[in-house]
């Protein structure tokens, strides 16, 4: 009987249990806050805080890094309202910003992110700063904040220095400050590569020579420049890109008699003659004082003239086969180095070009002609020494080095890239290759002393004597043929130290000319006694009062400071 109770009350209990708190059952998935209503579910009441929107923005933060003056940055933030619906958003320009486009960018967001974009661009000059007493230059500084199509572009002047400026964003979430960090490099700081020259025209050559030149690395900035040059590119038959059709001509004399003045080099006689008052400045043609002028033949489809400098009152008129060119207005103002293209797509053939300085100066570098076709070389045809280094204030020489070893008749260009954490630099390098079997020619170099005139072509064998006799160098005169080269013959030389005359002649007993008091002193080179082509006059002076010669092939070369000469004859033909 006891036992049948307990099982009763045991059982009356978990009856119980079931019906008024059936969540302490196992296996219920009934919920202690929620009640059952007609068999509906009522969800609980939600506060009005869980309900607030919510405005998130990464990053907090953008680091834009070092920014020239000149150049533009990018930035992007992302909103997004981590609350369901869709919020409303405002931002301005940063404090002390002035508002170009307006003083608010507005827009709104939801649950996808949205984008917040930022540009920051750098102008490229510095000016002064209204009102700054101590008159350190600033960059017009711009920053534009960009969402969904609407911009807000906020300006101000920035001196050279470090920033983080701050941006704050207001919503119905509150309002969040995200922040802009970069630094401005003032121009001089920022390391600066400079080559020069630029390009390089190694003129006309027999192949299997090996020809070297020089070129100066400089850095204008105060920061250290790094830089190294590019591998080659693999070998090509033709040149890509600006390099096609294009022949490059520099007017850069390294011989020059004295300084300041000018002479056209040997290998542009043909093509190149200056007009007016002309000086020197670094072995290029420098115009002096307004009606100088400079005219140029060439045979191609079209010509740019390089100028490496201009002053600000300069003026000068442009002609193409003597008619006026009404180009832009590229030549106004100062500046240096810069290339003018002057006319593209003529028909192939003989044009001029001519330039007449009216006010002002003007630096000429050299000249392109358009619609040549160009070569590269095979891999390995130019060597750079050295090819990487650091670069301070002082100036690094770059050894070039062209090896016309396996180069077939034509002509030849290419580039030689630096890079560098200043950016890109090119040297251009252009080469004629002659054909072998055509006539070979030397140089002959011209030296003076008190109008004694001496042509040799190997300066260094002769090197003691000129030294001695206190001889100047004034360049290459003209080029002689190699030794049986056909149509040529001996052109021989003499010298009279009493008269302090030199005479030279192809018949070796003078020519009809008396040699008491002369001493033989050998060949220099064969001569041609008839026109051949690409030829030219050797002029021959003589000085009866003092009985000494002078040689030239410019035909109008006696007169002035060698008023007394008179034509003698032509001692022959040369290139």
């Amino acid at each position: 009987m006891q036992k049948v109770l307990i099982c009763f009350i045991s059982f009356f209990v978990v009856f119980n249990l079931e019906i008024f708190h059936p969540s302490l059952l196992s296996g219920s998935d009934y919920n202690i806050n929620q009640h059952r209503t007609s068999g509906t579910v009522i969800p609980p009441s939600v506060s009005k805080e869980e309900s607030r929107p919510v405005l998130t923005v990464t990053p907090r933060e953008i680091d834009l890094g070092s920014v020239k003056p000149g150049e533009t940055v990018f930035g992007e933030f992302n909103l997004k309202n981590i609350s369901p619906g869709t919020m409303s958003w405002s931002t301005s320009c940063p404090e002390g910003w002035d508002g170009v486009t307006g003083k608010t960018l507005r827009g709104s967001v939801s649950g996808e992110p949205a984008n917040l974009s930022l540009e920051l661009k750098i102008a490229e000059r510095a000016e002064n700063i209204p009102g700054d007493k101590k008159r350190i230059p600033g960059y017009q500084t711009s920053m534009k904040l960009e969402a969904a199509g609407r911009e807000l572009i906020c300006n101000k002047d920035l001196k050279a220095g470090e920033y983080r400026k701050a941006i704050k964003i207001t919503s119905a979430g509150g309002q969040r400050t995200i922040f802009v960090d970069f630094r401005i490099h003032a121009l001089q700081e920022i390391p600066s590569i400079s080559l020069n020259p630029q390009r390089l025209d190694l003129g006309t050559q027999l192949p299997g020579k090996i020809i070297s030149k020089r070129i100066e690395l400089i850095n204008k900035g105060r920061e250290m420049l790094r830089w190294s040059v590019a591998q080659p590119q693999a070998n090509v038959a033709q040149i890509p890109g600006e390099l096609q059709k294009e022949r490059y001509l520099s007017f850069h004399n390294e011989v020059l008699p004295e300084p300041g003045k000018y002479i056209i080099p040997e290998h542009l006689k043909d093509s190149m003659e200056l007009i007016g008052k002309w000086t020197e400045k670094n072995g290029y043609p420098l115009s002096k004082g307004a009606a100088s002028s400079i005219k140029y033949r060439f045979n191609g489809t079209g010509i740019s003239v390089f100028l490496q400098s201009h002053t600000e009152d300069g003026n000068c008129s442009i002609y193409l086969d003597e008619i006026l060119l009404n180009l832009p207005d590229v030549l106004s103002g100062q500046w240096e180095k810069k290339e003018l293209v002057i006319a593209e797509g003529l028909a192939e053939g003989p044009h001029v070009v001519t330039i007449v300085i009216r006010e002002g100066s003007l630096e000429l570098e050299g000249i392109k002609v358009f619609g040549k076709d160009i070569m590269r070389g095979p891999r390995g045809w130019i060597t750079v020494f050295p090819n990487s280094g650091t670069t301070m204030t002082e100036i690094d020489y770059i050894n070039v080095k062209v090896d016309t070893s396996n180069l077939t008749p034509g002509y030849y260009g290419d580039k030689i890239i630096f890079k560098s954490n200043a950016g890109e630099e090119k040297a251009e390098i252009y080469v004629d290759i002659m054909s072998d079997s055509g006539p070979k020619i030397i140089d002959v170099y011209l030296y003076s002393k008190d109008k004694d005139y001496l042509f040799t072509i190997d300066p260094q064998a002769e090197s003691k004597r000129l030294i001695q006799n206190g001889y100047l160098k004034e360049g290459i005169a003209f080029r002689l043929f190699m030794p049986q080269t056909p149509g040529t013959t001996n052109f021989y030389r003499w010298y009279n130290p009493v008269k302090r005359d030199h005479y030279y002649h192809y018949d070796r007993s003078g020519g009809g000319k008396k040699l008491d008091g002369y001493v033989y002193e050998g060949t220099i080179g064969n001569i041609a006694t008839s026109r051949m082509t690409n030829t030219r006059e050797l002029y021959r002076w003589f000085n009866p009062s003092t009985g000494r010669h002078y040689y030239s092939t410019n035909a109008k070369a006696a007169t002035g400071e060698r008023k007394g000469y008179r034509f003698d004859g032509i001692a022959g033909y040369v290139r």
